[in-house]
């Protein structure tokens, strides 16, 4: 087989024109459909058993290392490094990528092996964006040929989802003749029995601690057995947890049978020595082992059924705790939701209506910021242009400034004044943080809501122009699933944006 360039593989799935995508400096963007990309690539890699195509010896640990660290160098975002990871990348057989997924208008950093493989070590893909992920989720597919279409569903809960990690092995599980002493019947090529390969290495290196830790979910297939049902759960050890259970339940309400490994039941397929679930639960994570029929894997209405399920689980309740990012010493959080709790119905008669023509939702949450302990920032004098200016952040009944009014302009005062950090999970909000949301296309922002409670169901929301209080941030995304969202935690209290 012609080994295939990204060229070749975006021909496949209908390339359109590259574009520089907002918040990605400097680098061409790819737009394709990202699940059909990810089904092409898989189908050129080595999918039989016993060839030996995938190759492990004595320097693969330190091309481990040196292809991990290029990853992190790619993931940081700074464009004066990406020709140094590309590099490093290159020289054991990979190319690194990003994409625009035309289906969802999120970006990506793809890091893929040239097909056909040198090393058969997989296809990584990190979601790189300028909003935040709903969830902190990592989707992996150790056994992209024997446990059939696994690939199909991983990506599409990765997408779906908007997850943050996605890994696929390089090629069959028992690819490799070679065999591990420490496990019977296991081949070095089987990435659910690894701790040296690049595919846990990824996962150990992209995949956090709690207390904001990584949901990992990992596909895997069986035969049919009496008395199993189509599904079989387990976090790897005898005790399943909270959340685990509610997917299982989420998934019965779908009528996909379900069960869980609880030390007795489905004993076989509990996943006890899953390397991946090994780490996920030592670093206080939460970890989803999913074992499928065919009839699960290969149905497509199924998958859909699974995806929704997942979403239930995710997003029923509080799946992170929240970020650890240091709140301002001068913002009083609970005094900034305080506030807008009082003002969500009834607006504070001493601040103008700004609902027609543009809306009063940023001139809402400037309030509840100001109340938290946000201070203002207004010129010595004022001309008739002085409220268009980016380092000024005001209220006055005639002509505010933008940036206390405008979302998108507050957005950006808060950015550059290093008012505000970006808390990349929308699970992991808090008290008193700023969330907003966008076209994915132009990413300026559109909406503006202040943090005003935390529930068993989600973090709630309130906000102006439609007066709301305290509403289901998962209700808002599940309404909003295409558009993207940004949530903010306060971080400084009194910065300006340098003048330009």
């Amino acid at each position: 087989m012609v080994a295939l360039t990204l060229v070749a593989l975006v021909a496949l799935v209908g390339l359109q024109a590259p574009a520089h995508a907002a918040g990605v400096p400097d680098r061409v963007v790819t737009r394709l459909d990202l699940a059909t990309y990810v089904v092409n690539y898989k189908n050129g890699m080595p999918s039989t058993e016993d060839t030996n195509q995938f190759r492990w010896d004595a320097e693969s640990p330190a091309e481990v290392a040196e292809i991990i660290r290029a990853m992190r160098i790619a993931n940081q975002g700074d464009a004066s490094t990406r020709g140094e990871a590309e590099a490093i990348l290159q020289r054991y057989g990979y190319n690194l990528d990003w994409i625009e997924d035309s289906a969802s208008e999120r970006h990506y950093l793809v890091v893929r092996e040239s097909v056909p493989c040198k090393r058969c070590w997989g296809m990584y893909i990190l979601r790189y964006d300028t909003s935040s992920a709903h969830v902190n989720l990592a989707v992996e597919v150790p056994h992209p040929f024997h446990d059939e279409n696994t690939p199909e569903l991983g990506i599409k809960i990765f997408r779906d989802v908007d997850a943050k990690m996605f890994a696929m092995a390089g090629t069959h599980r028992y690819n490799s003749t070679e065999t591990r002493p420490e496990y019977e019947n296991s081949r070095v090529s089987d990435m659910a029995r690894s701790y040296e390969s690049l595919f846990h290495k990824v996962h150990t290196n992209f995949t956090t601690s709690a207390p904001n830790a990584t949901h990992v979910v990992q596909l895997h297939g069986f035969e049919p057995r009496a008395d199993y049902p189509d599904v079989v759960l387990s976090n790897g050890t005898p005790e399943p947890a909270m959340r685990l259970d509610g997917f299982s339940k989420a998934l019965n309400a779908k009528k996909v049978k379900a069960g869980m490994f609880d030390g007795v039941h489905y004993a076989d397929l509990g996943a006890t020595i899953n390397p991946q679930g090994k780490h996920t639960n030592g670093k206080g994570g939460y970890f989803y082992h999913m074992e499928m029929t065919p009839g699960v894997r290969n149905s497509s209405s199924k998958h859909t059924d699974i995806i929704n399920a997942l979403k239930d689980a995710m997003f029923a309740g509080r799946p992170g705790e929240v970020a650890d990012i240091p709140y301002a010493p001068g913002y009083n959080p609970t005094a900034a939701a305080a506030y807008a709790v009082k003002y969500a119905i009834n607006r504070n008669p001493a601040y103008k209506d700004f609902t027609s023509p543009n809306g009063d939702c940023t001139n809402f949450v400037s309030q509840a910021l100001l109340a938290g302990g946000w201070k203002t920032s207004a010129p010595l004098v004022v001309d008739p242009l002085t409220h268009r200016q980016p380092q000024f952040w005001y209220y006055s009944a005639d002509s505010p400034s933008w940036t206390w009014t405008g979302a998108n302009a507050w957005a950006q005062f808060a950015k550059d004044s290093g008012r505000v950090e970006k808390v990349r999970y929308l699970s992991d909000v808090g008290i008193g943080d700023v969330v907003q949301f966008a076209n994915p296309a132009d990413r300026n922002k559109d909406h503006t809501m202040i943090v005003t409670s935390l529930t068993e169901q989600g973090p709630r929301m309130s906000f102006h122009t439609t007066n709301t209080l305290d509403e289901p941030l998962w209700d808002i995304v599940n309404r909003h699933r295409d558009l993207a969202f940004y949530a903010w935690r306060v971080v400084n209290t009194t910065a300006t944006p340098p003048l330009n």
